[in-house]
């Protein structure tokens, strides 16, 4: 399996159960594990169709004109590797660094089929089991060789002190990582080889969003557009407001009074396509003045919006009985009013889609604040749930990112965008984990007086890289790339960069200087350059 393969499975792989579920035509939960998989399978088709539609990334030249005169573009961006940080310029306190790229994990490793079924911890055993009875009709032979792009990163500091008394300082060292990819890519730090006690600081989302079609959309936002470049972060950190916001308070919803309208146990005849139903749905339709009304939802995965008739409808599909499911409306100003309840044969919302008999569902109506629904619902959502389990994660610090980014981009915000317009809060659950952001982690060293202390991160670090089902120039080349001082207060004495290939690697293009025919692994850094860089593929 190639990594490329290996990754884009592992996207789609991931992708929430909400988002797969709004893909597969509102399917009954009796019939969603097969309609999940068919859903997953259009989105393979999907990404594999649009390649003029990838959003490429800069690489190599900069706005600020350091890089290569040509650069580098990229399909995926995965960020810089950053460099360490004060809590507080300190005139006393300088720092030489050496960042070291170690291909180490570039050697092939065999991967046996009881090894990849033992590794899904967050699997029941018999979960496993199925795991392990699938990789062995993938792989009959027992299991496959993983080739892996990341390498491991080594990067040092030694902090000397010019006073002559102690300096206790806090140190921060930032990396660019989605939170359902923390435990793979957030690094281990230590002083002077002892672990160092840290605490995370998780930042907000580090993208924007545009339209339909990308670049050529750039007023929309109906999709996602996570950090393409190193400027983009450099744009993000260099006024300190991103860090300042992941050191502050977390947002608060708890003064906010919201009408809960709860519904559970629906029913409804089962699906039939024969009989010409093939998704029993029930249709929860209202009036309301949008001006005063804000409407949230969870669990109702069809809608229909008329602000100037001032009608709203929300629809969910009728799940299996022994599936049950409690589906919320949370009412924000206003109440509505005149809210009726039907049954339809299927999901769709068109005005002439036929009824159906035998429907209904337990409605309870009663006052609630914002902040005690958002943690009632997320503690019984299935997705949120195993994110935390997978992540290791504590509540408050994943609720915390999901507030922001319902607060910031949700109805609620005067900046909302089109991706969050309906006010599904599904749409941020699975959002929270996989959007792209910066963090810190964060300790305290005291360095002394007259002396040095070493404080090295120790990371595993994706590549930058082309999807090997497009037919692009820099297919088969993977991308690591460098700052040396964005963020940081530190004073640099100076930088260097070593790599460690281990004969594994072609270098494409570099800013770097390294020459591995000559034996030059080892090259200073001009502190000054914002942004160093480096192309590389595999030996043949």
């Amino acid at each position: 399996m190639s990594r490329e393969s290996q990754r884009l499975w592992e996207a789609m792989s991931s992708l929430s159960d909400e988002k797969i579920d709004q893909g597969a035509a509102f399917a009954t939960q009796k019939r969603l594990h097969r309609r999940r998989w068919m859903a997953l399978a259009a989105c393979l088709v999907l990404v594999l169709g649009i390649g003029a539609a990838w959003r490429f990334v800069r690489f190599g030249a900069s706005a600020g004109g350091t890089g290569s005169e040509d650069g580098v573009t990229f399909q995926v961006y995965a960020g810089p590797v950053f460099p360490l940080a004060l809590g507080a310029a300190d005139d006393a306190v300088t720092a030489f660094r050496t960042v070291t790229l170690d291909f180490a994990p570039w050697e092939p490793v065999w991967i046996s089929n009881e090894a990849e079924a033992a590794s899904r911890t967050y699997l029941t055993e018999a979960e496993r089991q199925e795991v392990l009875e699938q990789y062995d009709q993938w792989f009959p032979e027992g299991g496959y060789y993983q080739e892996s792009d990341d390498i491991r990163v080594t990067d040092e500091y030694v902090l000397t002190n010019a006073s002559s008394e102690d300096r206790t300082v806090t140190v921060r060292y930032p990396f660019a990582a989605p939170l359902y990819n923390l435990q793979k890519l957030q690094p281990s730090l230590t002083a002077e080889g002892e672990a160092l006690e840290t605490v995370l600081r998780v930042g907000a989302y580090s993208g924007g969003f545009t339209g339909v079609w990308g670049a050529n959309d750039p007023e929309g936002s109906a999709n996602l557009s996570q950090p393409a470049g190193w400027e983009d972060y450099r744009d993000l950190l260099s006024d300190g407001s991103y860090l300042e916001n992941a050191l502050g308070p977390a947002p608060s919803v708890d003064n906010i009074p919201v009408i809960v309208y709860r519904f559970t146990d629906p029913y409804g005849p089962e699906a039939d396509e024969a009989a010409g139903v093939p998704n029993p749905t029930l249709r929860v339709s209202m009036d309301l003045d949008y001006g005063e009304t804000t409407v949230l939802s969870y669990g109702f995965h069809a809608g229909a919006y008329d602000a100037q008739a001032g009608t709203m409808m929300k629809g969910f599909s009728i799940p299996d009985p022994e599936d049950g499911g409690t589906y919320y409306l949370l009412v924000l100003g206003e109440d509505v009013a005149n809210m009726a309840i039907q049954g339809y044969v299927t999901g769709g919302t068109d005005s002439d889609t036929m009824e159906l008999d035998g429907c209904g569902v337990t409605v309870e109506r009663y006052e609630s604040d914002l902040d005690t629904m958002l943690r009632t619902i997320l503690a019984s959502d299935v997705s949120w749930q195993d994110y935390l389990t997978e992540t290791g994660l504590g509540f408050e610090t994943c609720y915390r990112a999901f507030l922001e980014l319902f607060l910031q981009y949700g109805v609620l915000s005067d900046s909302g965008v089109e991706r969050y317009a309906f006010g599904n809060l599904e749409d941020f659950t699975g959002e929270t984990f996989r959007i792209d952001r910066v963090c810190w982690l964060e300790g305290t060293v005291t360095i002394p007086a007259g002396g040095s202390l070493t404080v090295t991160a120790e990371m595993t670090k994706s590549p930058s890289f082309d999807y090997a089902c497009t037919r692009t120039e820099n297919r088969g080349i993977y991308g690591y790339d460098m700052v040396t001082a964005l963020g940081s207060q530190l004073t640099f004495t100076g930088q260097e960069a070593v790599i460690e290939d281990r004969g594994l690697v072609e270098i494409a293009f570099q800013n770097f200087g390294f020459d591995l025919e000559t034996g030059v692994r080892r090259v200073a850094l001009d502190v000054g350059q914002d942004h160093y860089y480096l192309g590389v593929q595999r030996r043949t």
